[in-house]
């Protein structure tokens, strides 16, 4: 699938309450190309012969630490997960579904790296400077998906507003357990409490990863919590099916949350895949798949 036949856009915002914004977010296109001088083929034609758009790149992270820490976690954090795919490229040229496997190790090793620079880069002693991490690369027709924290990744398809990504919370594992309700973690005081991050503490951080098939029409969004404790999944699943471009439906969502009392930093990816064409990668009709490793 060429760049130009992907609609993305993202934003971050301070919101209303914060005097520093700690999220930072990414989108990036890695290709392999040729360019044409000159040629008899038609221009339409080239990019089936000559090369193709070889993978996206979507990342929220929000960081936490007290001061400037989070800001910095989560900017380091960014900036560290653009280099080890772009160190990466090697498994463009070359993935099937034999290598899948080790693709998607390699894709969760990015978030143990960026661990390790979060952690040596920390004052001695101190390890609270953390950051979560939602990182989606698209290689059409696949998603990777590797994710810590409470950041999330939703996708919709045909109406259908699902989220991927699990909340890395003490109360979302509570829930899970049976232990509480949704009603009663909603109520509680864990909700924010984070088990799995990237940095923020002495515990290595486990990342999850999910692996879907992606199919015309469908829209990706990640977004720090700064939206989704804001917006009911409801509201934003209304914006993204009313608004006609991913610009819009970014600009809306940071809005409606900042009208809604913008508690806390905001950033929104949207991603809508329009017009697919299949030129990299295999094709085998798995659905999601989720590990946490």
């Amino acid at each position: 699938m060429r760049v130009d036949e992907f609609d993305i856009a993202g934003a971050s915002d301070i919101g209303k309450k914060r005097s520093e914004n700690q999220d930072h977010f990414l989108i990036a296109d890695l290709r392999r190309q040729l360019v044409v001088r000159q040629s008899d083929i038609a221009e339409d034609d080239q990019g089936e012969i000559f090369g193709c758009q070889e993978g996206h790149l979507l990342v929220v992270a929000d960081g936490m630490g007290g001061h400037d820490s989070g800001e910095v976690a989560s900017r380091k954090a960014v900036q560290a997960s653009a280099k080890y795919v772009l160190d990466m490229m090697h498994w463009f040229l070359k993935l099937t579904p034999r290598d899948e496997d080790d693709f998607v190790d390699e894709l969760a090793n990015c978030l143990r790296s960026i661990q390790e620079q979060i952690w040596s880069e920390s004052p001695a002693g101190q390890r609270r400077m953390g950051t979560t991490v939602t990182m989606a690369y698209v290689l059409w027709p696949k998603l990777y998906i590797v994710h810590a924290g409470d950041s999330r990744c939703y996708m919709m398809r045909r109406q259908n507003f699902q989220q991927l990504t699990t909340d890395h919370t003490i109360a979302q594992q509570l829930v899970s357990t049976g232990t509480l309700t949704e009603e009663e973690a909603a109520k509680g005081n864990w909700g924010h409490v984070l088990w799995n991050c990237v940095g923020g503490g002495e515990d290595v951080v486990q990342p999850e990863v999910i692996r879907c098939d992606l199919k015309e029409d469908d829209t990706l969004l990640l977004c720090s919590d700064g939206l989704t404790g804001m917006l009911s999944d409801e509201t934003i699943r209304r914006v993204v099916l009313e608004q006609t471009c991913s610009r819009s439906t970014v600009e809306t969502l940071v809005q409606e949350a900042n009208d809604a009392g913008g508690k806390d930093n905001i950033s929104v990816v949207v991603c809508r895949f329009n017009h697919p064409r299949n030129c990299n990668s295999f094709s085998d009709a798995n659905p999601c798949d989720t590990t946490i490793s």
